[in-house]
């Protein structure tokens, strides 16, 4: 399972001015929901709830929250770059500046899993990491998943 397959242009996000995981998920609810306040409420408290069981920080200033949502029909990968890094109780307390949200459907039994699974694949590659947190532009950083 590529990465390239659920992400897109319009979900690469850079230079993102947030000072917190709390803030973070409403940037990325809001994003998501297109302004739709219900559903972005809906997002934040799901990757809330997630993050309770435990930090999606993986090390390496990386994380990966991810959730199921109801009204979610498509699993959608989101990837922020953000602009301060940010405390998200990483094990290896490093704090995060680059982002993989994952959101996918209630019925969705393995997908998101196997995506996690190639981010995370992905991200055991410091060099890959190095290069991905060089790129500035949406394009670039496409570009560069698509490769990898």
């Amino acid at each position: 399972m590529k990465l390239i397959e659920f992400i897109s242009l319009d979900s690469i996000h850079v230079d993102i001015d947030v000072d917190s995981k709390k803030n973070l998920f409403k940037h990325v609810s809001t994003i998501f929901s297109k302004n739709n306040s219900e559903r972005a409420s809906i997002v934040v408290e799901k990757l809330n709830e997630r993050e309770r069981l435990g930090s999606t920080g993986v090390g390496n200033g990386v994380a990966i929250p991810h959730s199921k949502i109801s009204y979610v029909d498509k699993t959608k990968v989101f990837f922020l770059k953000l602009k301060s890094a940010i405390d998200f109780s990483s094990s290896d307390k490093r704090n995060v500046d680059l982002v993989f949200v994952i959101l996918a459907p209630l019925d969705c039994q393995s997908e998101h899993l196997l995506i996690l699974s190639s981010i995370s694949s992905f991200l055991k590659n410091d060099n890959l990491v190095k290069k991905l947190r060089n790129l500035k532009k949406p394009e670039e950083i496409l570009n560069f998943l698509s490769k990898h």
